[in-house]
């Protein structure tokens, strides 16, 4: 497993409907709470290309903001 294959947790509060939408296709897991919105485990490459999905082909106007949780 290569540095960029690590799995990660990841929070979102932006566009969580369609975050969510795209990880329910792809089978990711996640839970919601108002306090802390998405979180889900993935590999950075895995966000990245979310970020990008969502934008290209989902219609979000800009790239949500998807933190790593420390």
């Amino acid at each position: 497993m290569s540095e960029t294959d690590e799995i990660k947790e990841w929070q979102t509060h932006s566009v969580k409907h369609k975050v969510a939408f795209v990880l329910m296709m792809d089978g990711v897991s996640f839970h919601y709470d108002e306090e802390n919105g998405i979180t889900f485990t993935a590999p950075d490459f895995y966000v990245e290309k979310l970020k990008d999905r969502l934008v290209y082909a989902h219609g979000c106007s800009v790239r949500p903001i998807i933190n790593e949780v420390k």
